[in-house]
């Protein structure tokens, strides 16, 4: 099919106004609050940050106002036929007109300015009553920009998204990657909304995944019904739609942002994915598998883990040119622990005879668990979109937590310590949280991972329709992340450039690869625990894409920062696109320009 150029949506957003600008300003933000009711007739700030020259998105003068007062929303209605898919409408439980905020910096962080706006609460109520609502949360700011970024879960959800206003340091949007000195999109205009997906269960007990209709809602239904239902609010709040919309998602929400940009691409005009679970299914059967293979002398003690990651590093930290603590040559890396490729990776710290003789090194029971993990797990049939196997998983970090050894060792006495792929699997896909997942197999149930692949693993390459609205998409994943694996990632975009052709797919994705990052975004060179550049504007970059036709760098800058103002950049470096990698050539390592981006 042929290929849209870029679309400018919307006018670009201004800069901070002149004083005499700024008067009028706060004239018409005063006259619009006591037109509808709101705030003390004192004009919001939008934030220290808003008008600074390279800001985005701050609203311009002439930006969209209520039309009626913010608490006036509580106890309106949406019909379902506001809502694209079946629901028993929805109802507004709340709506409160936040003040506006100053910068506040505390010992280790700082909050930006937020503006005044409005925070709306309400419930999805559901078809069947036993589902449980789908609530959501809508923040509005009181200048807004008609632009908005529906923002993604993490875990399991059950909980309203945490940076619908203020944005941490983990969790969706973007997680790890959004910059200290950024600033807010709720500061910059944009409304942020997000809900909990169908349910309030918070932890690894799932008992809603038992629900069909709850299961759907977490698969992808929830983020239709939650779009339509914040649409049909801001609509009735303001008296017309946005006229640009974005997703953005990490984890579970990156899983979701490629979802919608799969199933739901007429609503999105930008969307953003970091690391995307995606293929879900196999990914909690993989991690299953290998409990399974852990509960006699295949268990990998954490005592264990410095030795494999000494290895690790032995073998890869100069494939990029540089001997740091940090692989960036990550798909060199991964050959030479690809068991299918090389026939003992781990010879090295192999324990004498293969027999498990101290904690400098591994058993031949030991590399066979390793070997696991880095091999591709095949089903024997098909999964959704003729996916049947899992890739194995990258290489680094393994000294570090969150690793793939199961802690406790697993035992037919109790279930295996999977977090949140056991409960996916053992409430959502097998339906059955009492059997011990130790005892699993495929084959036993093939039938509900079929099924199940269907709702949650968004691995569809045909984004035919998202393409043709001219949408863009982002996508980072890290190298040595090992909750969502990037193989997997890496995986579906060759499938999308095989369907579509580079030339197309280049039009409107960027797919980049943040080396040796774990799950959230951070980067530490081991074993000195040195953190490493990991921020990049993510926000920034998607809707300068959107609204202005600016396509993103072929190699960002990721930059190493101080948390608290003036924000102090010790050290840079490029975030290549896949399948390049930031290859050191001469100069200061932590300058970016020492380095270029290099196919593997």
């Amino acid at each position: 099919m042929s290929s849209m150029r870029p679309t400018v949506r919307g006018s670009a957003p201004g800069r901070m106004p002149t004083p005499l600008l700024r008067l009028l300003a706060v004239a018409l933000t005063c006259i619009s609050a006591a037109a509808c009711g709101g705030g003390d007739g004192q004009a919001a700030d939008p934030g220290t940050n808003a008008g600074a020259a390279d800001d985005p998105g701050t609203p311009a003068d002439g930006a969209k106002s209520p039309l009626i007062a913010c608490a006036a929303l509580a106890g309106k209605s949406v019909p379902p036929s506001s809502i694209g898919l079946p629901t028993s409408g929805a109802t507004i439980t709340s709506a409160d007109l936040i003040a506006a905020a100053p910068e506040s910096v505390g010992a280790t962080s700082v909050t930006r300015a937020l503006p005044e706006y409005c925070k709306i609460q309400g419930a999805i109520l559901p078809v069947d009553p036993a589902a449980g609502p789908i609530k959501f949360q809508i923040n509005i700011p009181t200048r807004w920009n008609e632009k908005t970024i529906q923002v993604g879960g993490g875990g399991l959800n059950g909980s309203i998204p945490a940076n619908l206003a203020a944005i941490g340091s983990g969790g969706s949007p973007i997680s790890g990657a959004f910059p200290p000195d950024a600033p807010y999109p709720l500061s910059s205009g944009y409304a942020m909304f997000g809900g909990d997906s169908g349910h309030q269960e918070s932890g690894t007990v799932a008992s809603w995944a038992l629900n069909q209709e709850a299961w759907v809602n977490f698969g992808h239904a929830a983020l239709k019904k939650t779009h339509d239902a914040a649409f049909a609010v801001i609509r009735d709040f303001y008296g017309s739609s946005p006229r640009t919309s974005y997703f953005m998602g990490q984890s579970q929400g990156g899983r979701e942002a490629m979802e919608v940009a799969q199933r739901y691409p007429d609503d999105y005009d930008g969307v953003v994915a970091t690391s995307p679970l995606i293929g879900y299914t196999a990914h909690v059967v993989h991690k299953t598998l290998l409990a399974t293979v852990q509960t006699g002398e295949g268990w990998i003690p954490p005592a264990k883990q410095a030795a494999i990651g000494a290895e690790v590093l032995r073998q890869c930290d100069g494939l990029d040119g540089l001997i740091d603590g940090v692989i960036g040559n990550y798909r060199g890396c991964a050959a030479r622990f690809d068991p299918l490729q090389v026939a003992q990776p781990y010879a090295a710290i192999r324990c004498q005879d293969g027999a498990d003789t101290g904690n400098d090194c591994v058993s031949d029971r030991q590399i066979a668990t390793l070997d696991q993990m880095h091999a591709p797990t095949r089903f024997g049939f098909d999964l959704a979109n003729g996916w049947s196997e899992f890739p194995g998983y990258e290489v680094g970090r393994e000294s570090a937590g969150g690793w793939l050894n199961t802690n406790p060792q697993p035992s037919q006495a109790t279930q295996p310590a999977l977090g949140q792929p056991g409960a996916t699997l053992s409430y959502g896909i097998i339906k059955d949280p009492a059997f011990n997942l130790v005892n699993f197999s495929i084959a036993a149930y093939k039938d509900r991972i079929i099924e199940a692949s269907a709702i949650i693993d968004s691995t569809n390459t045909d984004l035919s329709r998202f393409f043709a609205r001219g949408g863009r998409l982002i996508i980072k994943a890290q190298g040595s992340d090992y909750s969502s694996n990037p193989h997997t990632m890496m995986r579906y975009f060759d499938q999308l450039v095989a369907r579509f052709g580079k030339e197309a797919v280049d039009q409107h994705v960027r797919f980049y690869m943040l080396p040796n990052g774990d799950h959230n975004g951070g980067v530490q060179s081991l074993p000195a625990g040195t953190a490493q550049p990991q921020y990049v504007d993510l926000v920034r970059m998607s809707t300068d894409w959107v609204e202005k036709g600016i396509e993103p760098p072929d190699a960002p800058i990721v930059s190493a920062m101080a948390p608290l103002p003036p924000f102090a950049v010790n050290a840079t470096r490029p975030m290549c696109r896949y399948p390049a990698y930031p290859r050191y050539v001469a100069g200061d390592a932590r300058e970016a320009g020492s380095y270029r981006c290099t196919a593997p």
